[in-house]
């Protein structure tokens, strides 16, 4: 990409050292409200020219992007003041929370994990005196 970059540079360098050196030629530049007349090189006048309409283009660019700015803006602070709350809510379920027993499970916790391990290998849980046809 710096290359790219530099290439580019070089390229629109080379092109306006060629526009001034095929358009030195003076000329009149005489604005009406002004009551004086500029005299200068038609190179440096294309160039002005072409640099004000970069310029332009890119306020009016920026103008036109305001509001994309704006609600950007907005969303950034909205996203930062739930990750506050958020931060808050996780911090009162902590507080709040009573520490996890250290001995065996609950039986209702036994129960949840007997009856998913009854769904994951059936055959597993039932008694060995129980033959399935196939055995």
């Amino acid at each position: 990409m710096k290359i790219l970059s530099r290439a580019l540079l070089l390229l629109f360098v080379l092109l306006g050292v060629l526009i001034a050196v095929s358009n030195s030629q003076s000329v009149q530049l005489t604005l009406w409200p002004l009551p004086h007349i500029v005299v200068m090189p038609l190179y440096l006048l294309v160039v002005t020219l072409l640099l004000l309409g970069v310029l332009a283009g890119l306020g009016i660019g920026w103008w036109a992007g305001r509001h994309h700015r704006r609600h950007a803006r907005e969303a950034a602070a909205e996203a930062s003041r739930l990750e506050r709350e958020i931060q808050r809510v996780r911090q009162a379920v902590a507080a709040a929370t009573p520490p996890a027993p250290a001995g065996p499970t609950a039986p209702r916790e036994q129960k949840v994990i007997e009856r998913q391990s009854a769904l994951v290998a059936p055959d597993h849980l039932s008694s060995p005196n129980q033959r399935g046809p196939f055995s």
